[in-house]
């Protein structure tokens, strides 16, 4: 079970933390809300954590990903991430014949 502090914790959808607790290998779509326009120095943070960026929003301060629950909280001690929320639950469902 993954640990979270409390400071932490309050940067964090709290579905997002029910994922991780039950299924951290879940893919997910977040939306990271930083403090400062995105950077290529937080582009490249994030996108060290294996995580695909999706599309950035500089005027809004806001970075929308795809990867595992487990590598988008890993984001949670660096300074710019001011919040991370739930977009979407990935399901890869079989095809069916």
């Amino acid at each position: 079970m993954l640990e979270i502090s409390e400071d932490l914790k309050a940067k964090l959808d709290y579905r997002i933390f029910e994922i991780v607790q039950n299924s951290p290998t879940t893919e997910i779509r977040a939306i990271i809300i930083t403090s400062l326009p995105p950077s290529s120095d937080v582009i490249n943070e994030i996108q060290k954590e294996s995580l695909k960026i999706e599309r950035v929003f500089n005027i809004m301060n806001v970075v929308k990903v795809r990867g595992k629950a487990k590598a988008i909280v890993s984001l949670l001690d660096k300074s710019f991430v001011k919040y991370i929320m739930l977009e979407e639950v990935i399901v890869n469902t079989p095809q069916l014949i």
